[in-house]
C-alpha cells in the first residue's frame, strides 16, 4: 500500500482506540528540517519516507508514556538528527572497524554507521533506515538497532513496507491496549 494509505488506516483507528496517542502525532515536516535531515546522514532520503514525513514528522512525546507502538515513539526530523548524533558520539561511525565474526551480505557488519537513520526509539533501540547498505542490500531497507549488540539482517525491503504492515496489523485489529503500557502489536 502507499503511504497516504497507510497514515489513513494509521489515524483512523488510532483517532478510535487510542485519541490520546493520535494527537501526539505532529504535522508535515518543515522543509529546513528536512534539509538537516537529509545533510545529517550525507545521503539522499528515500522517497516514501520523505512522503511520510510531509504527513507525519514524527510524535511529540515527551513523557514517553504515549508511544506509537510496543514502546515505540516515532521520532521527528530534528530528534532523528539529535539521535543520530548521540548514537555516533557513544558508538563511533567507523565502517571500517568491522566486527570480524559476522558474515553479512546485506549490512555492514559494525556497532553503528552514520547512514542508518534511527526513526523510531524505544529506550534506544529502535527502527532505522539503512542508506549505506552491502551490496545485496538496498539503500533503504529498515534494520532494528540494538543499542547493545551487532546489527541483524533486515526486517523489512523499505520505509513503505514498514508502515504499510504497522497499518495493515492495525486495521486487522492484530493489537491490543493496555492502559499503562499502550498499545502492543500481536
Amino acid at each position: 500500500m502507499n503511504i497516504d494509505s497507510a497514515w489513513d488506516i494509521i489515524d483512523r483507528v488510532l483517532a478510535d482506540q487510542l485519541p490520546q496517542v493520535a494527537e501526539t502525532l505532529r504535522g508535515p515536516v518543515d522543509d529546513a528540517d528536512l534539509a538537516r535531515l537529509a545533510q545529517s546522514v550525507g545521503r539522499e532520503l528515500p522517497e516514501d519516507f520523505v512522503t511520510s514525513l510531509r504527513r507525519h514528522d514524527g510524535q511529540d512525546n515527551p513523557t514517553a508514556l504515549l508511544d506509537l507502538f510496543d514502546h515505540h515513539t516515532l521520532l521527528s526530523a530534528t530528534a532523528m538528527i539529535d539521535h543520530s548524533k548521540m548514537r555516533i558520539e557513544a558508538l563511533g561511525d567507523d565502517i571500517d572497524d568491522t566486527i570480524d565474526w559476522m558474515t553479512p551480505d546485506k549490512v555492514r557488519p559494525i556497532m553503528n554507521c552514520r547512514g542508518w537513520l534511527q526513526f523510531t526509539t524505544a529506550e534506544t533501540d529502535g527502527y532505522a533506515l539503512d542508506l549505506d547498505p552491502l551490496p545485496a542490500g538496498e539503500a533503504g531497507q529498515i534494520l532494528y538497532l540494538p543499542i547493545d549488540g551487532p546489527t541483524p539482517a533486515p526486517e523489512f525491503p523499505s520505509y513503505r513496507a514498514w508502515l504499510s504492515n504497522y497499518a495493515e496489523k492495525l486495521d486487522a485489529g492484530a493489537f491490543t491496549i493496555d492502559d499503562a503500557l499502550g498499545l502492543w502489536l500481536t
